[in-house]
């Protein structure tokens, strides 16, 4: 079985690259792998080709939550198409037998075929069979030292992050004290901004005027974004930088083109403003390959930003984690951004992408609800 370029030799396996390939241990998770083939060459029937899709889902424990369940597992089948299927629940609670064998059935109407119906329960995976428990009894997974497709996938520098739970305190600044100062110099910001636009008379003096913004806060989001050895961290930047950065992100045309810079293939750069784009290739790193270390700081950044200022910087974050394929990531920042400002537009759109699961440029998609 081949996933983004690595090789798996069973479930087992596969199981055991989960953490790595989602990015965090999944926990009272469905966990579907979507495969492209299946190989009958050699008389027995083995899962090939590529995933096409990775989606956890939290595992139902009510009747509302279970037929959801359902319905965004038909809807990812109709529209993926896939070959295979692999259904895993990491439990922490109940059984998930009954949700497995639904799930199974869910595919079996979708015309896909279930390779494995799987749970996963402290260390140790069982499979699951409409008849019942696999009488195989539990068995215990590989360690990850022994399962080549891991050293793999740490060579490319994929690793278990935090867990949900962590996630969602850390984007929601537990524990950070800075929130007032950060929103006090933003007020500040806006004022300077929003008269500096109603003041200017002019295309020469407008185009003065908005330069001068465009310039602070490419320079503020360089140093923001600075993952070089021995930068400031983000608790550390003055206040006023980080006021800079963040009020910019209230022009449309600045807030995409960062988008377009942290997640490049969603927008080319021709597509948006030349003065814009110059000013942050006057600023920011010449390489806009998606980079891990820029998400971190993106996280750090919006742990101290209060919910009234946060909706901006919280959906560039979300569509820079979908970028990075951490859909986990991604759907608690658009929570955080959603309920802060339920009407920003931007991030209605970026939950309806989230929702249906759909695929950043450029490969498969670990999608989680």
């Amino acid at each position: 079985m081949t996933t983004s370029e690595i090789r798996v030799r069973g479930v087992a396996e596969l199981i055991a690259t989960l953490p790595h390939q989602l990015g965090y241990h999944p926990e009272d998770s469905l966990v579907l792998v979507l495969l492209a083939g299946m190989d009958e060459g050699d008389g027995s029937r083995k899962p090939s080709g590529a995933i096409q899709m990775m989606c956890r889902i939290d595992l139902p424990h009510d009747a509302g939550a279970y037929e959801e369940t359902l319905s965004t597992v038909g809807a990812l089948l109709r529209r993926e198409r896939p070959a295979v299927v692999e259904a895993i629940a990491f439990e922490d609670g109940a059984d998930a037998t009954e949700t497995l064998l639904a799930v199974g059935r869910a595919c079996e109407a979708e015309g896909t075929l279930v390779d494995r119906l799987a749970r996963v329960r402290g260390g140790q995976w069982l499979a699951v069979t409409p008849e019942g428990d696999d009488p195989g009894v539990w068995r215990s997974l590989p360690s990850t030292h022994t399962v080549p497709a891991v050293a793999d996938l740490v060579v490319r520098g994929a690793a278990p992050g935090p867990g949900r739970a962590e996630l969602i305190a850390r984007i929601r600044g537990a524990g950070r004290a800075r929130g007032q100062e950060v929103a006090d110099e933003l007020a500040a910001a806006m004022v300077t901004y929003q008269w500096a636009g109603a003041e200017a008379s002019g295309a020469d003096q407008r185009g003065r005027t908005y330069e001068r913004f465009l310039e602070r806060g490419a320079r503020a989001w360089q140093r923001v974004l600075d993952t070089t050895r021995g930068a400031p961290q983000i608790e550390d930047l003055p206040p006023a930088v980080l006021a800079q950065g963040l009020v910019m992100l209230w022009d449309r045309e600045f807030r995409d083109a960062l988008i377009s810079w942290l997640a490049p293939g969603q927008l080319g750069p021709g597509m948006l403003p030349e003065q814009v784009m110059a000013a942050l290739v006057r600023h920011l790193p010449l390489s806009r390959t998606l980079d891990r270390g820029r998400l971190d700081r993106l996280v750090e950044l919006c742990a101290v930003v209060p919910d009234e200022w946060a909706a901006p910087v919280l959906t560039v974050t979300a569509q820079a984690a979908w970028a990075l394929n951490n859909g986990t990531l991604a759907n608690i920042v658009i929570d955080r951004a959603l309920q802060a400002d339920p009407n920003y537009y931007l991030a209605q759109l970026t939950e309806q992408l989230l929702r249906h699961a759909v695929r950043p440029p450029g490969g498969p998609f670990a999608s989680a609800a």
